[in-house]
């Protein structure tokens, strides 16, 4: 392949690139943030499962999901086309996505056994469509810029769109369930989920069709299971890394999964979840514009423990607020302030420790390393709906009930602010750890020199 990491190029086509590749994660949010903020309350208020049964769904098919993460991360690294590693399995992917989106907010006249199966089959379908475009779109970041900073930018734009993603999520969901169902729950989330589904499959055909990989990495060579997870696990700060994804989406995760419950039964307004979530995604844009400019000075490391700080004082300001709606809105927004800087630096730190592990080990392994994140990104997603799911269940939920009792709404607070507080202080402690910013720029320098020699 032609070495392209010297090359210079117009501004127009790097903007190309940085919306192009943004609107991806439009997409995936689009579909991620409906199933985690919804689906359990799906699952327990209309479809009629237990809270228990959802938990323990959620945690069991992660482990089908452990397998198909490899194999599509694999193939990824072993994928030589004219479209380059990463487009070809995206487009593969969108009407799996799509379809799984509609197919898991479906319920069919089942038994209640008949319909938990059905959660299972849907929700691996989901699963696996969500896989199929995540994985390839994670890894084909360090293809679109050999620049460290144009890398933070164009990580910038996707966390941006994929904001935006949540927020039409937030502000369309609810509203589209009652206008589409007509009165029936069960028709509006099916019906709103087609029209996210369409709108899943043409934004990401846009994103293909815009993006190139003018930065690839050397042909991955063929080498066993054993010494490329070797590889990995040499990867410390791709280890940390992996630690602290798991954390960090464990509690943003279970806060969107328990908030449709706690504006129901705590504050007595479901429909304010919409402005809640609203509020927990636009605010954040703010902050991933001030990540961009600090980092020319902060380091990666520090920008995002100062936003887990900042977002543990949110929570603070939430748990004192309970059903005062002013105030918690405002802690909302503080919390989602702080995950702006966070969420910016996450993917620019994860593409930083593929090129970490090529220095390492003299192999790039970008599929294969989005695969393991997004695989560990799948069990925090699984854990928290697992977890809030569990402590409904202790709580004694009841979804037919008008009103729960105090042990009930004792969980649904838990779930809504001590689970993400106890997450944040662990990423923190995890992220102390990591040290890459500090010779990133001397390495990233000998890759390239490896790469013009290969040329």
């Amino acid at each position: 392949m032609e070495n392209t990491t010297v090359k210079t190029y117009s501004k127009k086509f790097l903007w190309r690139q940085r919306i192009g590749f943004g609107i991806s994660d439009y997409a995936c949010n689009l579909a991620y943030l409906m199933v985690n903020t919804y689906l359990l309350i799906f699952y327990t208020d209309v479809a009629g499962i237990p809270a228990a049964s959802a938990a323990f769904m959620f945690l069991i098919t992660k482990f089908i999901d452990a397998g198909t993460d490899y194999v599509v991360g694999a193939l990824v690294d072993r994928t030589n086309t004219k479209m380059g590693r990463n487009r070809p399995w995206m487009l593969a992917g969108a009407p799996v996505l799509a379809i799984g989106m509609v197919l898991v907010f479906t319920t069919p006249d089942f038994s209640a056994g008949g319909k938990l199966a059905w959660a299972y089959v849907t929700y691996i379908i989901f699963s696996f469509g969500y896989t199929l475009v995540n994985i390839p779109m994670g890894s084909i970041l360090p293809t679109l810029s050999a620049d460290a900073t144009e890398r933070t930018k164009i990580a910038t734009s996707r966390t941006i769109f994929s904001n935006l993603g949540s927020l039409t999520s937030a502000s369309m969901a609810l509203w589209l369930i009652s206008k589409l169902g007509h009165g029936d729950q069960a028709v509006g989330y099916r019906n709103t989920n087609i029209v996210f589904g369409v709108l899943v499959i043409v934004i990401l055909i846009i994103c293909v069709v815009s993006v190139r990989e003018i930065n690839p990495a050397p042909e991955v060579k063929k080498a066993s299971i054993i010494k490329d997870l070797g590889f990995l696990v040499n990867n410390k700060p791709y280890m940390l890394m992996l630690g602290y994804t798991f954390f960090l989406f464990v509690g943003y995760l279970g806060m969107f999964a328990s908030i449709a419950y706690y504006f129901k039964y705590i504050v007595g307004n479901e429909m304010l979840t919409s402005v809640a979530v609203t509020i927990a995604t636009v605010v954040p844009i703010i902050s991933m514009l001030l990540a961009a400019q600090m980092n020319q000075k902060i380091s990666k490391r520090n920008i995002s423990q100062m936003g887990a700080f900042i977002q543990i004082l949110g929570y603070v300001v939430i748990y004192i607020a309970g059903a005062n709606v002013p105030m918690l809105y405002a802690g909302v927004a503080v919390m989602g302030f702080g995950m702006g800087f966070r969420q910016n630096m996450f993917f620019s730190m994860l593409a930083d420790t593929v090129d970490y592990g090529e220095w390492k080990n003299g192999k790039s392994l970008a599929g294969t390393q989005t695969a393991v994140s997004g695989f560990v990104n799948k069990v925090a997603s699984a854990c928290a709906s697992a977890i809030v799911g569990a402590l409904l269940a202790w709580g004694a939920y009841d979804g037919t009930a008008a009103v729960q009792g105090a042990a009930a709404n004792k969980a649904i607070v838990l779930a809504f602010v001590a689970l993400p507080i106890i997450c944040n202080i662990c990423s923190m402690a995890v992220m102390h750890f990591y040290d890459l910013d500090k010779n990133y720029d001397k390495i990233k320098e000998e890759i390239d020199s490896r790469r013009v020699q290969q040329a």
